[in-house]
């Protein structure tokens, strides 16, 4: 099994430290593969939300000679591990501008079956936010099932405690690690949250209609099989009535509002033809 990790730090830090705890659990699998992308080895400018990539295709993107390593090991690999950093209670800027860079994913989500981990850390406060946002961006791209770790960094008054604080954090850490090995071997399929069911439902629609339609979406959805899925994983009875529903209200509410501006459009071409 291949594992891809993105470490989101810019410097080897606490972070690093922590997301090599999980990979030294990992490595001693003997089917592990283990592939290590650092953002601070990039070098990879701002993203400007040209949108070329969501209306012509990734391929288009002007950044794509630094991101197609990650984009085409996020294809291969059968497990993702974000490991990012708390700045000021959000995400640093390094790794959200990764995650901008896949903006994509959110439009055409394209890994499901995979699992994740996000490991975040801070000095003060927040990590358990950020770690909650980037658990919601692996469920919008079809991320099938995603753990999490965080950890306060922080001095222990006395030996005693310090000692306690390792040892729940290493039965976490072997915890976690054995759980993602297990979720990749068995392919076990986990449920996906209602908030995943609702935004993979509101894209199913939209690339549905001729109003919000982009080529390269329609495209897609259509090649992958999904315009008659209300998901790919299996969900539950009332998970499948939430999408179905997301999907019928965005489908005429698209319509409507499509329909409103085409009229709009059309009656300032006649004004100005006869002005």
């Amino acid at each position: 099994m291949k594992i891809l990790v993105i470490h989101g730090s810019m410097r080897k830090g606490n972070t690093y430290a922590l997301t090599n705890e999980i990979l030294s659990r990992l490595s001693s699998k003997q089917d592990v593969e283990i592939v290590e992308i650092g953002v601070a080895d990039l070098n990879l400018p701002f993203c400007t939300s040209c949108h070329i990539c969501l209306m012509k295709g990734e391929r288009f993107c002007p950044h794509r000679a630094i991101m197609e390593k990650i984009q085409t090991v996020l294809a291969e690999c059968d497990g993702v591990i974000f490991s990012g950093v708390t700045y000021m209670r959000g995400l640093n800027a390094a790794m959200k501008n990764v995650i901008d860079h896949l903006s994509y994913l959110f439009h055409r989500p394209a890994l499901f079956g995979k699992k994740g981990i996000v490991v975040i850390t801070s000095t003060g406060a927040g990590e358990n936010g950020v770690a909650k946002y980037l658990k919601t961006v692996l469920g919008y791209w079809g991320v099938n099932g995603a753990l999490v770790i965080t950890r306060k960094m922080r001095n222990h008054s006395t030996k005693v405690e310090n000692v306690q604080f390792l040892a729940k954090e290493t039965a976490k850490l072997n915890k976690v690690s054995d759980r993602f090995y297990d979720w990749i071997k068995s392919k076990r399929q986990i449920s996906p949250s209602s908030k995943s069911i609702a935004i993979h439902n509101t894209f199913r629609a939209m690339s549905l209609s001729k109003y919000a339609e982009s080529e390269c979406d329609t495209a897609y959805w259509k090649k992958e099989g999904f315009f008659n899925k209300v998901y790919p994983v299996k969900a539950g009875l009332f998970k499948y009535l939430i999408g179905a529903f997301v999907h019928s209200s965005v489908k005429r509410l698209v319509k409507i509002v499509g329909w409103a501006y085409t009229r709009k459009i059309s009656k300032n071409q006649m004004k100005s033809k006869y002005e």
